[in-house]
């Protein structure tokens, strides 16, 4: 049997086929080996470079107990700084200090010191991109006798120092140990000076219109604090101390300034009884006003007070009978009544002044003549006939007159001042 030959384009069409899926494989990778970044040389330094400018735009932080410091000191002169070496402080951190100087008694540590300068600041915290304030500085005055000058963290200044007094302690800037060991350099503390303090007081006392003192406790050209002791009226009495150069005020009532005495060493003491000034203003007061009137009955009198005036008082006498008394208050109006009589008289004396006795006048129209402190009369015999009528006519005519004369004279109003 013969067999046909192998043609040669079978082999062929194979390797065109597996060509062509080889192809097609190699174009859906080619994209994303396209976009994968080449290495550079210069990638690395670059982000190595942000890295580092991103990490040294936010500065390390302490918290005010960790902070450190190194300062100077100048006690003669008053002055002192401080620098924070590990800052700055954290956001929300502060860190006060204080320089204070004293008036004391010696050139050596002793008591009592007065205060007489202190210089106060201090170090906050700082937000990210902000910058802090690494350095104070501090001055105070310093007196020209003994003294003593402190340079102390925290703001708290001790005055006066004395035997039973807080102390300063390790809160000295440069102590060995405490708060005040986290600064470095000299010991900040200084006593030392020349002459012994000297206070020079004075007093000025100033009277007002009411009653009352003021008092100007004066050490204006001392070099030491002046003690002065006050001592008024009704067992008043106060301590005042007055640190150099400086003035004090105080105030003594009228129960506590009639006699005021007071005494300082280095001073003559000072006495002062209360006298009104001369620029006082009397304030206007309203004048009250008094009458009185006879009734057929009664003599009345009548007291009307304004509100702007005072408080008015007068006892009331008559001849006969008792006397009364009458109160009237600013605003007010009161009045006292008698029962009238022949040859009444009423004197008025206290606040209001009659002026002598005032005496009831009966007035025109009281038919019975007026009570005259007397009984009526017994009624007589009834008047019948011509008589009769000629008198009813006469009454009637007397009683017309009599109702005229009763309007113009019902009352007579006669006034007197106090």
């Amino acid at each position: 049997m013969i067999r046909p030959q192998p043609s040669p384009r079978r082999p062929l069409v194979v390797a065109a086929a597996a060509l062509a899926g080889l192809a097609t494989a190699l174009a859906f990778t080619a994209p994303a080996v396209a976009t994968k970044p080449s290495p550079s040389p210069s990638a690395s330094p670059t982000g190595s470079a942000a890295a580092g400018k991103s990490k040294g735009s936010a500065p390390n932080c302490v918290k005010a107990d960790d902070a450190r410091y190194t300062h100077t000191f100048d006690g003669p002169k008053g002055e002192a700084s401080i620098t924070l070496t590990n800052g700055p402080l954290c956001v929300g951190e502060e860190q006060e200090l204080a320089l204070v100087s004293y008036v004391a008694p010696s050139a050596k540590f002793a008591l009592p010191q007065y205060v007489l300068a202190s210089s106060v600041n201090k170090f906050t915290g700082v937000a990210e991109g902000e910058l802090g304030v690494s350095t104070l500085t501090f001055q105070v005055e310093v007196p020209t006798c003994y003294t003593q000058v402190d340079f102390v963290f925290g703001s708290t200044i001790i005055d006066p120092l004395t035997e039973t007094s807080e102390r300063y302690g390790d809160r000295k800037v440069g102590s060995p140990k405490g708060i005040g060991s986290r600064s470095k350099g000299p010991n900040a503390w200084y006593n030392g000076g020349s002459g012994t303090c000297v206070a020079t007081p004075e007093v000025i006392a100033s009277a007002d219109c009411d009653g009352g003192v003021e008092l100007t406790l004066v050490n204006r050209n001392g070099n030491a604090p002046a003690a002065f002791t006050v001592a008024g009226s009704n067992g008043f009495t106060r301590k005042v101390t007055v640190p150099m150069r400086t003035i004090e005020k105080l105030e003594l009532t009228p129960a506590q300034a009639q006699t005021v005495t007071v005494t300082a060493p280095g001073m003559k003491d000072f006495t002062s009884d209360w006298e009104k000034p001369e620029d006082c203003q009397e304030p206007e007061v309203g004048t009250p006003e008094a009458s009185y009137e006879s009734t057929c009955d009664q003599m009345i009198f009548q007291v009307s007070n304004p509100e702007d005036g005072t408080t008015v008082t007068s006892t009331f006498t008559p001849n006969k009978g008792e006397a009364k008394t009458l109160t009237v208050e600013p605003g007010r109006s009161g009045s006292v009544s008698f029962k009238a009589g022949k040859g009444l008289t009423v004197t008025v004396t206290g606040d209001l002044d009659s002026g002598g006795p005032l005496a009831w006048e009966q007035p025109e129209d009281c038919k019975d003549g007026g009570t005259g402190g007397g009984e009526p009369e017994e009624p007589g015999l009834p008047l019948t006939g011509a008589a009769a009528g000629s008198i009813a006519a006469g009454a009637l005519a007397l009683l017309a007159a009599g109702v005229v004369l009763f309007v113009v004279a019902r009352r007579r109003r006669i006034r007197f001042t106090a």
